[in-house]
């Protein structure tokens, strides 16, 4: 019996690891990369947000900031579908956590349309992408 719950951890082990995203490399991201202005549109105006795509050890990662939160939040969770490309993170504002998932859709050059989704799609902000 032991033997059995020992396989069937592993299995549930490995089957877990194999769906997880590899890490985006830096070519991948392609003009992805570098200084972004990332303007959203919310309820209460514009809200403008700095993101900094760059290689961390031949990975992408990012960092994100604004006025209300200047702390740069720090992403690791950077993938692409397709031509978009998609960051998860989870924050933290004000003493409320949530978890996000930024997907920027390329709109030209040097532009990119955004979707800063909030909680599964709780709260969704839409806004436009300016490389700098």
């Amino acid at each position: 019996m032991a033997r059995l719950l020992g396989t069937v951890a592993l299995a549930l082990a490995l089957t877990t690891g194999l769906g997880a995203a590899q890490q985006l490399s830096p070519a991948d991201a392609g003009a992805f990369m570098g200084s972004w202005s990332l303007m959203l549109d919310t309820p209460q105006g514009a809200f403008e947000q700095t993101m900094v795509l760059k290689d961390e050890g031949g990975k992408v990662i990012a960092e994100i900031s604004n006025q209300m939160a200047p702390e740069v939040q720090k992403v690791t969770d950077v993938s692409k579908k397709g031509d978009d490309l998609i960051l998860k993170f989870a924050g933290n504002f004000q003493g409320n956590a949530f978890d996000a998932m930024i997907t920027m859709t390329p709109d030209g050059t040097d532009k990119a349309k955004v979707t800063f989704d909030v909680n599964g799609g709780q709260f969704t902000m839409n806004g436009t992408g300016t490389k700098k």
